[in-house]
């Protein structure tokens, strides 16, 4: 991707989506989506102050509310951290924004959605981040091609309405597991290495 990656409208509202992330990650969001939600009903209040947050920006921050567990396993599994808070911070807001979009908006292609993602961690992260993101939303993007994240996403809907069939119980669903991290058929891992030793160079660059 070119450095002179031109900050469009929506290159812009992504930017803007990721920044209000990243500040509810350090109101201590964690996993609790409602810290994102309460700082987004802040957000829309407008005083003379702000610049009033665009309406893509405001559906992408309410969809990685609604998606954050899922999202986050995503990131979890990919990038083979021990934890999330050993990414660094403003990196994991914009992935966050990227993943929400390859998951939900079928408009913009995910080759595009990362390309957009770097061109952000670039301008505001270090210069190891551009990479670093790249390879986790690259091989996310992989697994969500996948068909086996076909039959895991049939699955989840039929976990998710039963879910809702039961909200009125209280039982306590377990955690969600992190999908297991594979190669597509047919996909050949970079220059010879595996997926894994690849983000495990990134991630001591990193």
């Amino acid at each position: 991707m070119s450095k002179q990656h031109r900050f469009t409208s929506r290159t812009k509202a992504r930017k803007r989506a990721a920044d209000v992330v990243y500040e509810a990650d350090q109101r201590g969001m964690g996993s609790n989506p409602d810290v994102l939600r309460d700082l987004l009903r802040e957000r829309r209040v407008i005083t003379a102050a702000q610049t009033p947050l665009p309406e893509f920006s405001i559906q992408i921050i309410a969809g990685v509310a609604d998606n954050l567990r899922r999202i986050d396993s995503l990131i979890s599994a990919h990038a083979r951290v021990p934890g999330l808070d050993r990414i660094a911070a403003v990196d994991l807001a914009v992935m966050r924004v990227a993943v929400w979009e390859m998951l939900e908006n079928d408009e913009v292609s995910p080759i595009i959605v990362i390309d957009e993602a770097i061109s952000i961690v670039r301008s505001i992260s270090t210069d190891t981040s551009p990479s670093f993101v790249n390879a986790v939303l690259d091989a996310i993007r992989k697994d969500l091609a996948s068909p086996a994240w076909s039959r895991r996403s049939s699955e989840e809907e039929e976990v998710r309405a039963s879910d809702e069939a039961e909200s009125s119980s209280d039982v306590e669903l377990p955690a969600q597991e992190a999908p297991a991290r594979a190669l597509p058929a047919g996909a050949k891992p970079l220059d010879g290495g595996s997926v894994e030793d690849e983000l495990d160079e990134l991630l001591e660059e990193y």
